[in-house]
């Protein structure tokens, strides 16, 4: 039987570097706990104490705006180094199941079909999930890239990422 969430958990899914910047501006790399000297993660600038933890979001405004924008061959990437099994500080690993869920239901993925692959389709097969997520992430990045540009002065609101969700609450 086959285990997605052990097959997909395998997976680090990769981001565009034209938005390294915009990453490393809204969140911390690594999950340094600098609450232990009573400092916010927006005290230090930041709004998301782990890169992934802006990923995940990113990956949720894209499927929100229902814009993935596919990653090209051409454009140089990076992943967090980390896989997405690991990916549950400030219990984002609830989260990161819903957002498989969430590409499962967009992928269109057969599971019957699934149930009778041999492991290197399934794999195959979690790849274009992987894929999936990253067009998803990217999308939700090029929109923040889009609000950041637009109107740079939105994110000196600590709430900022909460109002920018019900931005593009669906409707």
């Amino acid at each position: 039987m086959i285990d997605l969430q052990e097959e997909l958990g395998k997976k680090t899914p990769r981001y565009s570097m034209k938005h390294r910047r915009l990453i490393e501006g809204f969140a911390r790399k690594g999950a340094i706990d600098y609450h232990e000297k009573g400092e916010k993660s927006y005290d230090l600038g930041k709004f998301f104490t782990n890169f992934y933890e802006l990923y995940i979001y990113a990956a949720f405004i894209g499927l929100y705006k229902d814009n993935p924008v596919p990653i090209s061959d051409d454009e140089e990437t990076k992943t967090f180094g980390v896989p997405m099994r690991d990916w549950s500080s400030n219990d984002s690993g609830q989260t990161v199941q819903y957002l498989w869920m969430s590409m499962l239901v967009k992928s269109k993925l057969d599971f019957n079909t699934l149930e009778d692959m041999e492991q290197k389709d399934v794999e195959r097969e979690m790849r274009n999930i992987s894929k999936l997520i990253e067009a998803y992430a990217n999308g939700g990045f090029d929109f923040i890239n889009s609000k950041v540009n637009e109107n740079p002065a939105f994110f000196d609101d600590e709430d900022c990422f909460v109002k920018l969700l019900k931005e593009v609450e669906v409707k």
